[in-house]
């Protein structure tokens, strides 16, 4: 005659088992995100190295951040930005956005609605991914700084002129609001210096690289650099935040530029001008 399970037994391998699920259920959780962490430093190697592959088709230049429509005026539904430029080269749309997070689903999967400006963006501009315009690309808006550095040049920059492209800061990933997708810019002298330590209420242009630490370990961010790797950063990188919003912007950037005359971090972030 076989002994069947008591009660206290069952209730015992019950136990067990929710013992060991919460054991493991952590460990599976952590190597997930350390996957999606792994896909994105692979995702931004790949990016950096279309970086790299498109100066050397264009006689050593960066790739510009965006350009203008033929009718000279910037049309954010049109695919004019570094991302359709470099997407030849990694030929894999799903690259440019960042395995942290889902990939944001728009109209045909082409078009996001912006709530915050009422308008349409094509993808192009609103990936995860964000090219550090100062440091790396183009600089069409410019930092403050350059009004407190002599000769500025304007124009494309010149990827054999960075002292040291290995610790220069070409993209690296960002967050835009509560939005599921992105922007596909931004400006070193902001992103160094964040204004605020919130996401969503109250969410500034300056934090957007700030806030993508969220969903990164330990707040260690990964990014694509000149010469064509990626690596990690942290909060080593950052300047700190603006004490004051109120504060006049001139006064704001003064201060970061006396603060970003380290080298380490102007090797990192990059000047706002071409000659380093």
């Amino acid at each position: 005659m076989r002994r069947a399970f008591t009660l206290i037994e069952l209730l015992v391998v019950i136990a067990i088992i929710a013992i060991l699920a919460a054991i493991l259920f952590p460990v599976f959780a952590q190597a997930k995100t350390s996957a999606k962490v792994t896909a994105s430093t692979s995702g931004m190697k790949q990016v950096a190295l279309g970086f790299h592959i498109y100066s050397g088709d264009y006689d050593d230049t960066a790739v510009y951040h965006y350009g203008d429509t033929p009718q000279g005026r910037v049309d954010y539904t049109q695919n004019t930005t570094w991302v359709a430029d470099i997407l030849p080269y990694v030929k894999n749309r799903s690259i440019f956005f960042d395995p942290t997070l889902p990939e944001p689903k728009g109209d045909n999967r082409d078009l996001y609605f912006d709530p915050f400006y009422n308008d349409w963006y094509a993808w192009t501009w609103v990936t995860h991914f964000s090219v550090n315009v100062d440091g790396y690309s183009v600089n069409l808006g410019g930092s403050s700084c350059e009004t407190l550095a002599p000769n500025v040049e304007r124009g494309s920059k010149i990827i054999g002129a960075f002292a040291d492209p290995a610790k220069r800061l070409a993209v690296t990933p960002i967050r835009y609001a509560d939005l599921p997708f992105a922007w596909m810019r931004f400006y070193a002298y902001e992103a160094a210096w964040p204004r605020i330590d919130r996401y969503a209420a109250g969410w500034d242009w300056k934090q957007l690289v700030w806030d993508a630490r969220r969903q990164y370990p330990n707040a260690r961010l990964v990014g694509g650099f000149a010469d064509g790797h990626a690596a990690k950063f942290g909060r080593e990188k950052f300047v700190g935040r603006f004490a004051d919003a109120s504060q006049s912007e001139a006064r704001n950037y003064r201060e970061w530029c006396a603060k970003m005359t380290e080298k380490d971090l102007w090797d990192f972030w990059g000047r706002g001008w071409t000659n380093d």
